[in-house]
């Protein structure tokens, strides 16, 4: 499972993921800060990645038209505060892998939320 990490999410949890061998890319890498959430969720479909955010509302918001017209979407990671806190690196990246490990069962994952 290839993630792409929005930018309100560190780069710290994209390196700690990568030195476990997992295959993660940042919207700060990638050049992506101050993309609207649409497009950050389109370069996450071209890509082949899917997206991980703490930003709940919007992304709910963006992935509903999708869902509407049948488009295909990456799946989208929801982190919450109250399961992973933004200064808890090691949590964020725990949870990720493990969210990695349940997916491998299902390598075509698509349109679909998961809260992390």
């Amino acid at each position: 499972m290839k993630l792409y990490l929005d930018e309100d999410m560190s780069p710290k949890v994209a390196h700690a993921l990568r030195q476990r061998g997992h295959d993660v890319l940042c919207a700060h890498e990638a050049g992506n800060d101050g993309l609207s959430d649409d497009a950050q969720l389109r370069h996450a479909a071209e890509q082949g990645r899917h997206l991980v955010t703490y930003n709940r509302r919007d992304f709910l918001a963006v992935a509903d038209p999708w869902f509407r017209m049948g488009k295909s979407f990456p799946t989208i990671l929801l982190l919450t505060e109250g399961r992973c806190p933004r200064h808890e690196i090691g949590a964020q990246a725990a949870a990720l892998e493990s969210q990695i490990a349940r997916a491998a069962g299902d390598p075509n994952l698509t349109s679909c939320v998961i809260y992390v």
